[in-house]
Order: C-alpha cells, then structure tokens, then sequence
C-alpha cells in the first residue's frame, strides 16, 4: 500500500497535478474554502484517483480570480460562477480572434 501512495505522488508531482491541500497552500486559502469552491462547482479537479481530486496548476489563479470576486468585490457564488464564465469566454474569443488575424497576415 505504502508503494502505491509513493508511486502516486512520484507521478502526481511529475505531470505537476495538486491535490485539495497543495492547492490550498498554493493559493493562500484553506483546504475548507478549496472544498466549498468544489462543490459549488468553481473550480473542476482535472483528474479523480479515488475520493482524491487533482487539480492544474492553472487552478491557482482560478482560486485568486474566485477570492478577488468573493472577498474585494462580495460576489456571491452564482456571481462568480458567471463571471468567470463569462471571462473564459471573451479569453477564447480573443484568443480565436488572434489566431485568425494571423492567418489572415498569412494571406495578404
């Protein structure tokens, strides 16, 4: 058992996935408020080995953008749900927008 918790953090920290408590620590919070951002479905484990979620490093910044909205602006959480919605969206649109510009440079 001891083998397979040791090979499961060897391949955890290889592809640089953090459970609820690196998470936590990374973004400055505690585990419970990393846990009550899961169940209401503000941040998306990558990853479930067992009742263990694991998580992106990009979820980090997820977790500030979420503290920034609750703390600093009082949005609650359906707020920040589709704020960040709404964001993620505009980031691709842009990102889609960039790309075609640049094939359109392509061209010309």
């Amino acid at each position: 058992m001891a083998a397979n918790s040791y090979a499961m953090v060897v391949w955890r920290t290889e592809h640089s996935l953090l459970t609820v408590e690196d998470l936590a620590s990374a973004a400055g919070l505690n585990s419970d408020a990393v846990e009550t951002f899961l169940r209401f479905g503000l941040i998306e484990p990558c990853l479930r080995t067992g009742s263990c979620p694991l998580f992106q490093e990009s979820s980090v910044e997820r977790l500030q953008r979420i503290q920034r909205l609750r703390h600093d602006l009082g949005v609650n959480f359906a707020g920040v749900a589709v704020i960040l919605e709404m964001t993620e969206r505009i980031e691709n649109l842009q990102a889609e927008l960039d790309f075609l510009r640049g094939r359109l440079e392509l061209v010309d």
